[in-house]
């Protein structure tokens, strides 16, 4: 028995007409009825699923053996059910639309590698995990997409050509074209079960998994010419952030030059199209300037990044044993193998990467090529990101102008350009403090009183190694000492006041994470310990000046009490505070004596 053609003919008219609701139709939709289209789809589903049910009933009775029209039914159903659970799911219909996607995979699950059950199958599997994942059920979900990956490959090894619903609806007119579509959808699919795996992953903590995934969906993606320009730019940058997480810069440099890549390509044509009106011209140039800036800004934190990894590997260098350096040689060829893995083939990307290394800086030179290349970046972010209109993003960029001159300050070998840097970022930070409130921003002023606080503290300490290297120093340089201690204290006391108690206490703010009470003691350590470098010939002066260094000492050694969690990474400065509090009574009884 072959179903009739005049049946399957009006079959696909009522399911065409539910796609052209869903697909074109509902674009028009008016915002008090957004869902109106898509009821309508519904409606013609739910009669065409009740037709298919009646007949596959029929089928059954009287082929008790299970003919070919038998899986016709079931695929044509299967189809019906999945199109039915999305639809349910998109108005927010969660466990109706949970219902009818079940129903799916029960009818395909055990014909899944059949040519007309793998389409519905891997289909209603991506829809279901959506439903899960929004109920939490990440384990669910994984283990559900990991089956579906598994019968597509499976699938593929058979070399079995996938149909499509057209297929079956139309077996014999359009058969070659029709399973070119199926091969297609397919493909579509699996991209879109990578994807799903990369969220499960991501959910489930297991991050290289995630990663992995990403990578994947974005190479089938090229692969396939399926992706939207911006979008995968973005995706592809913000993996990029992963590997610099890893200190795999090589994966992370590969992944931002797509994304330039891809944008660049973009941006030659996004104005071609013709019938754009000036409104969709201006729209699509804000939207590439956006996340060209986006883009930009991620370059940004990978040279950040590798200045900042390769001033702790130098530190760590020279600690290190031979065996903890043999380790970090096995680690680094097993992610050279990795790294072939998370490569675009099809992308010639060899002129942006060789703009900039991917090996660590081990002199001034590397550094600073890194710190040029940032700061390009960062110019083009801060030529989109405006502080009138954008001002958290804005801000951001500036701490990151500040970091850079931090990150290449280290590699500089001269004490006195060293200080020049750390002017520069105190100057970066102390004009973002000028520009903004601490009552809209106060999380950014904190961290801009406490870098400031800290650059200028580096600055003294330059200043007064370049004083202790002459027998007698001058009163400017004295002055200049002294103008660096108290532009450090003035901006880590406004760091402690913004964590006291209101009104103004010596308490701290309860509910402070580990994080912040650690840079409090920290900011407390500091003040003492630049009260007691300032520079100053009167008794009465000095005197203030050591108990104020007294009085912060005593803050510090009581907090790492208090606080013994944060202050488990302090031990050394711990360590001189109480030699300094035993020290202190006796150097300001010294100086009593001259006042008496």
């Amino acid at each position: 028995m072959v179903i009739p053609k005049e049946i399957l003919s009006d079959y696909k008219e009522l399911y065409e007409k539910a796609n052209r609701l869903v697909e074109e139709e509902s674009r028009s939709d008016p915002p008090t009825d957004p869902f109106r289209s898509h009821y309508k789809a519904r409606d013609v589903l739910v009669d065409l699923k009740k037709q298919l049910d009646d007949q596959l009933v029929s089928v059954q009775a009287s082929e008790e053996d299970g003919g070919q029209d038998d899986l016709c039914y079931r695929s044509l159903l299967a189809f019906v059910c999945r199109d039915l659970g999305r639809i349910f799911v998109y108005t927010e219909e969660q466990s109706k639309g949970e219902e009818f996607l079940n129903r799916c995979l029960e009818l395909v699950t055990p014909l899944k590698l059949r040519p007309e059950a793998v389409i519905p199958y891997i289909g209603a599997v991506n829809e279901l995990s959506i439903v899960l994942a929004a109920k939490e059920e990440y384990k669910k979900g994984l283990d559900l997409l990991l089956l579906a990956e598994n019968s597509y490959e499976e699938f593929k090894a058979s070399g079995l050509e996938p149909l499509a619903i057209q297929d079956i609806f139309s077996p014999s007119e359009e058969g070659q074209e029709i399973a070119a579509a199926g091969a297609k959808e397919l493909e579509s699919l699996y991209t879109l079960v990578c994807f799903y795996l990369a969220q499960m992953y991501g959910h489930l903590g297991e991050t290289e998994k995630s990663a992995k995934c990403c990578h994947r969906t974005l190479h089938r993606q090229l692969q396939y010419k399926s992706y939207d320009a911006i979008d995968f730019a973005l995706n592809t940058a913000t993996l990029s952030q992963f590997y610099i997480g890893e200190e795999r810069f090589a994966e992370a440099r590969h992944h931002l030059a797509a994304a330039t890549l891809i944008m660049a390509e973009y941006e030659a044509h996004m104005l071609e199209p013709e019938g754009m009106s000036e409104q969709q011209r201006q729209d699509v140039t804000e939207t590439f300037k956006h996340r060209y800036a986006d883009v930009a800004r991620c370059w940004a934190k990978y040279g950040l990044h590798l200045m900042q990894t390769s001033r702790e590997r130098l530190l760590r260098d020279e600690d290190d044993s031979e065996e903890a350096k043999r380790l970090e040689k096995a680690i680094q060829t097993l992610r050279l193998a990795e790294a072939e893995e998370s490569r675009f083939p099809g992308l010639d990307l060899t002129a942006c990467e060789n703009r900039i290394s991917c090996d660590y800086c081990l002199t001034f030179d590397d550094a600073k090529l890194v710190f040029h290349f940032v700061n390009e970046w960062l110019d083009i972010a801060k030529d989109y990101y405006k502080a009138e209109n954008e001002a958290t993003e804005y801000c951001k960029i500036m701490q990151d102008y500040a970091e850079a001159y931090e990150r290449i300050a280290f590699f500089e070998e001269n004490p006195e350009n060293q200080a020049k840097m750390q002017k520069r970022r105190a100057k970066f930070l102390e004009d973002l403090l000028d520009l903004i409130d601490p009552i809209f921003y106060m999380k950014i002023c904190r961290e801009c009183w406490y870098g400031a606080g800290t650059a200028h503290a580096a600055v003294l300490d330059v200043r007064l190694d370049a004083i202790r290297a002459k027998s007698s120093p001058t009163p400017d340089e004295i002055k200049k000492v002294n103008q660096s201690c108290q532009k450090a204290i003035k901006h880590f006391e406004s760091f402690i006041k913004s964590y006291t108690a209101k009104p103004p206490s010596e308490e701290w703010r309860p509910n402070m994470d580990e994080e912040e009470q650690r840079l409090m003691l920290y900011a407390h350590f500091h003040i003492g310990r630049i009260y007691y470098k300032l520079i100053s010939p009167h008794p009465v002066q000095q005197l203030l000046q050591l108990t104020n260094c007294q009085t912060y000492y005593q803050k510090f050694d009581e907090g790492c009490e208090q606080h013994k969690e944060a202050a488990k990474t302090l031990q050394a400065e711990v360590g001189v505070v109480r030699e300094m509090l035993q020290l202190l009574p006796l150097k300001m009884n010294t100086v009593k004596a001259r006042l008496g």
